[in-house]
């Protein structure tokens, strides 16, 4: 049956649209009302047809991963055929930004539903919580329009803070403390970033925890959002984010792009994809703040490769931001102010001490991941006259 729908931002309507209510495929846009908010660049700004298929790889994009190896368990579990009727009855709605779907002639506010200021699914304790999704989550809930491979899950703790837990593809379960080598090498260096704990269920599985970036007074817009605003064709994309950025009245763009290029390279980062770095924005006036504070760091220090193959890996490691390599993206960042010589040992302390913790990996692996890490070290302060 077909109902209209609206995309909304906050309690601002943005777009009207079509959409099959048994099948929850989209069938038309019918007027976009407010350009400014909508949570895509329009490619054919005049052009519906090819909006409703934005519009459809946004909602999509929006839900659980396909490559999440829990899809078809949670489908099943909550009775949905497919993924979009657990987005569709959650509104759309998730912990990272305000937009949220609602029929055509509903009441419903944003205050009604957000996630940042009503209770969803259970409270859970702080302490060896699961974060796979379970019974306990109830529609709607923000564990249906959360996105990434890996298995995780959204809670509220004690303090009423969002949380998110975040488990691992794999069985040496490295990405947790992944995490928290990233988080703990920032820390040190007071860079910006997302503080992630290392947590364990009561069958001892490891792990992250993060609380959300956002709250009801800012959200987090990511990269590709930012760097499609403008058609940047055969220009330098790294030096056009800087400028969008920088147009738009943020500060320190460039410093703090480069504190996540130098760390992706010694972590050997290499999933810092365009959704992966972005802006915080104010939703009421649209303002951009800051950039966002470094997060997601999980895929890194060879977290899926064997033992045997990490020597064939060697230094560098694929880059995603601004460029292919992670090493060759150190030759357009400015000096780290942050590092003198006695970093290099601070940083191979923080992984060596949190790696002993991971009784599913080898002396012989760790061993391996700090020499690498150490020749790593060896030409970024090489690169940068560091002695």
């Amino acid at each position: 049956m077909k109902k209209e729908y609206l995309l909304k931002h906050k309690n601002n309507d943005v777009l009207e649209f079509e959409m099959d209510d048994e099948k929850y495929i989209l069938l038309g846009i019918s007027n976009i009302i407010n350009r400014d908010r909508l949570p895509f660049n329009l490619v054919y700004k005049d052009n519906l047809a090819h909006c409703i298929i934005q519009l459809d790889v946004w909602i999509k994009s929006r839900g659980l991963a396909e490559s999440r190896n829990d899809l078809n368990d949670i489908k099943k579990m909550f009775n949905a055929n497919e993924k979009k009727e657990l987005i569709v009855k959650s509104y759309g709605l998730n912990l990272t930004d305000h937009f949220w779907i609602s029929k055509r002639n509903s009441n419903i506010k944003w205050e009604d539903v957000n996630y940042f200021d009503n209770i969803f699914d259970e409270i859970k304790i702080e302490d060896n919580a699961d974060f796979s999704i379970d019974k306990n989550v109830k529609t709607p809930s923000p564990n249906f329009c959360v996105d990434g491979s890996i298995v995780k899950r959204w809670i509220i703790n004690e303090k009423g803070e969002r949380v998110l837990l975040k488990g691992s593809r794999y069985g040496i379960m490295q990405e947790p403390f992944n995490e928290l080598i990233a988080s703990k090498i920032m820390e040190e260096f007071k860079i910006n970033h997302v503080t992630y704990n290392l947590k364990r269920t009561k069958d001892n599985i490891p792990y992250s925890e993060c609380i959300t970036m956002s709250d009801k007074n800012h959200e987090y817009i990511n990269a590709a959002w930012v760097l499609g605003l403008e058609d940047y064709g055969m220009k330098d994309i790294y030096k056009q984010y800087i400028d969008i950025c920088s147009r738009n009245e943020i500060k320190d763009v460039k410093k703090r792009i480069d504190e996540m290029i130098a760390i992706d390279f010694i972590i050997g980062n290499d999933d810092r994809h365009k959704g992966n770095f972005g802006i915080i924005r104010n939703p009421d006036n649209l303002k951009w703040e800051q950039i966002a504070s470094i997060f997601d760091n999980g895929n890194s220090l060879f977290y899926d490769k064997s033992e045997y193959d990490i020597d064939s890996f060697g230094i560098d490691s694929l880059g995603k931001s601004f460029g292919s390599s992670n090493r060759l993206m150190l030759d357009i960042i400015d000096f780290p102010e942050w590092y003198n010589k006695l970093s290099g040992s601070k940083i191979t302390d923080i992984i060596s001490n949190c790696l002993n913790n991971n009784e599913r990996i080898s002396s012989k692996r760790k061993n391996k991941i700090i020499e690498i890490i150490k020749q790593r070290i060896n030409i970024f302060e090489k690169i940068f006259g560091i002695k």
